[in-house]
């Protein structure tokens, strides 16, 4: 018999509930407390029968990530935005940590066995999300930095002493920044298979070290991905809001996944559009032949560089320039 438990996710805690018993167990490297609950409850073979559903809650979550997979437990990851949609159709009007793990066990009757895996960890991914993370931070520190240095100059009274201290300080910045970019570099040229990977998305023209490496980052982190998914992932996939005649919102991107990678999706768009042959016809296709607004060809665009970094990452291939017939950016 299946035994699907909902587990809800804190710092410090993790709240269990099986459908009949609630518990709670600290989140702890190794999790030797949940592994003597399971076993008490199910047996010796509890991981056969178990399934666990929880929400993915950044780094709170990587324990039982590594948990079910050193033990082989099938788990379902709940997007956020889902189990708050589910709670809501429960009628749950409390929020606590068993209330949110009875409706994670819950959730399981709209699930199949298709539904559930084992996770698949990849060294090489989790340790260049921290460093994009890190990175991403130290970024917008040293802008909101730069930015405040500027702000100084247009008032008065401001002592040299405080101004020496901050641009002392946004260099320290931009020289972490630069280590952080140099040590994700060498982290994936350190690996036979991600230099590889690496070089390839690099052999494409508008494609930077940073872009090449949060594309790199995302496919390693879900290398099942299709094209939809991918694209989805990114929050480039199209989204229209309509109910009769009075709301028409049109088509728009969802805008979800992680905005970093958008970001550096746009930029590398911006730099291809200049330098990369594919990337510069397409866009002047849609303004010019289809008469598409500049920013809606603008997302276009980043969408296709994204599919062409995609197939280049599955196909383990270097970038082809436009004479090439077999080039994927020919084709939307």
């Amino acid at each position: 018999m299946t035994e699907y438990i909902g587990i809800d996710v804190s710092k410090q805690t993790l709240a269990v509930w099986d459908g009949t018993q609630e518990e709670e167990v600290p989140n702890e490297k190794g999790l030797k407390t949940l592994k003597k609950l399971l076993k008490k409850r199910y047996g010796g073979e509890w991981n056969e029968t178990v399934r666990f559903i929880y929400e993915p809650t950044g780094p709170y979550s990587n324990y039982l990530r590594v948990f079910a997979a050193e033990h082989e437990v099938r788990v379902y990851e709940v997007n956020p935005k889902k189990s708050a949609n589910f709670a809501k159709v429960l009628g749950n009007r409390s929020k606590t940590d068993t209330v949110d793990a009875k409706m994670l066990e819950a959730f399981h009757a709209l699930l199949t066995e298709e539904d559930f895996c084992i996770p698949v960890m990849d060294e090489i991914a989790e340790q260049l999300g921290a460093e994009l993370g890190s990175y991403e931070i130290i970024q917008k520190t040293r802008t909101m930095l730069s930015n405040h240095l500027q702000s100084l100059e247009y008032k008065s009274g401001v002592a040299k002493k405080l101004k020496d201290s901050l641009e002392r300080e946004l260099k320290y910045l931009s020289t972490m920044e630069d280590q952080l970019e140099n040590e994700m570099e060498a982290v994936a040229e350190d690996h036979e298979e991600t230099r590889e990977d690496l070089g390839n998305l690099l052999s494409m023209n508008g494609i930077g070290v940073i872009s090449a490496i949060n594309l790199l980052y995302l496919f390693r982190k879900y290398p099942g991905a299709n094209r939809n998914e991918i694209t989805a992932l990114a929050g480039l996939d199209p989204i229209q809001r309509q109910s009769g005649s009075s709301l028409n919102g049109g088509r728009k991107i969802s805008r979800a996944g992680d905005p970093m990678l958008r970001k550096v999706l746009y930029l590398a768009c911006m730099n291809s559009i200049q330098h990369n042959e594919c990337i510069r016809t397409f866009y002047k296709h849609l303004v010019a032949d289809n008469h598409k607004k500049p920013k809606v060809a603008l997302v276009a665009c980043m969408r296709k560089l994204l599919l062409i970094a995609h197939h280049l990452y599955t196909t383990k291939s270097q970038y082809r320039t436009l004479e090439h017939d077999a080039n994927p950016c020919l084709t939307s």
